[in-house]
């Protein structure tokens, strides 16, 4: 008996296209939250100055001997801003072939994520120039790392004070965190004959609650990011003030959609932002150093 199957009738059988997926980065601004960031206006120029006021060092006085008067000179950060963009064209005919408004949607959040992920990876120079380190290349993670970086920021030559600490935060990979997390809940550490014990206290109840960071660690918001600088199998998370660096917005993101090429038959997507970005005071960050090879337990 011959049947007719569904190899039979290609032709006249409905496609089933579902909604369409974005290709996912990690475009999350971890580590533009954690530094200081000033927008222009207009008629402002495109490189932003950082001046900076001298200290003045007192001393013992003796009676009757004159005063030593100190010259004041003062310093400056120059941040230069340029632009940076990215670009698409897409086809009249194309765009007749699928849903235009959602596919000019669409392509606008692709391109938005595209410039946030080139802001950290960006910004995430600037903790990999931090001079001071903390952690180590090839070894875990520790919440003592970060003890450590809290400690040096307090004891620098131009101090981190209490006040200021507010605005001190850690950016760290996710295996960095993976590391931390085992130390507040310690699963599949230690050996079958002397597991770990768990810890009851806050930090460990709310990392087990969500396992992503919650709430403050000695005082200080960790944040996760996957656009840190690497070097082989360690990374370079950072630990800072969030004056400690700055980026300077001279334009803000601006998309225009250009349909003026006529002969082409096409729209183009421009989106385009200005900025620059630069190290304010090196004292205020501590490079973190660890492994991050992938985790299995």
């Amino acid at each position: 008996m011959a049947n007719t199957t569904t190899s039979n009738i290609t032709n006249l059988q409905e496609k089933v296209i579902g909604p369409a997926r974005l290709t996912l980065k990690d475009d999350v601004l971890a580590i533009k939250s954690s530094f200081n960031v000033v927008s222009g206006r207009p008629g402002m120029d495109d490189t932003y100055n950082s001046p900076k006021f001298p200290g003045v060092t007192a001393f013992g006085l003796s009676e009757g001997t004159d005063m030593v008067s100190e010259t004041l000179v003062d310093s400056n950060v120059p941040i230069s801003a340029t632009e940076v963009g990215v670009s698409v064209e897409l086809t009249n005919k194309m765009l007749r072939t699928v849903n235009r408004d959602e596919f000019l949607r669409l392509a606008g959040k692709a391109m938005g994520s595209a410039i946030n992920v080139k802001q950290e990876q960006d910004l995430a120079t600037l903790i990999d120039g931090f001079s001071n380190v903390v952690g180590l290349d090839g070894a875990s993670a520790t919440l003592g790392n970060l003890g450590a970086g809290l400690a040096q920021l307090r004891a620098n030559s131009e101090p981190v004070s209490e006040a200021m600490f507010k605005d001190v935060s850690a950016v760290i990979h996710p295996y960095a965190w993976h590391d931390i997390a085992q130390q507040l809940f310690p699963t599949g550490s230690g050996t079958s004959h002397a597991p770990d014990t768990a810890q009851t206290n806050r930090a460990n109840e709310a990392t087990l609650d969500k396992f992503w960071p919650a709430g403050d660690y000695f005082g200080t918001p960790i944040k996760i990011s996957t656009n840190l600088v690497t070097s082989s199998t360690d990374v370079r998370n950072g630990i800072y003030y969030k004056f400690a660096g700055l980026m300077y917005e001279f334009m803000p993101l601006d998309l225009e959609i250009d349909d003026s090429d006529k002969s082409m038959r096409s729209v183009e997507l421009n989106m385009v932002i200005d900025y620059g970005y630069g190290e304010i005071l090196d004292g205020h960050g501590r490079e973190w150093d660890c492994d991050i090879t992938a985790p299995t337990s």
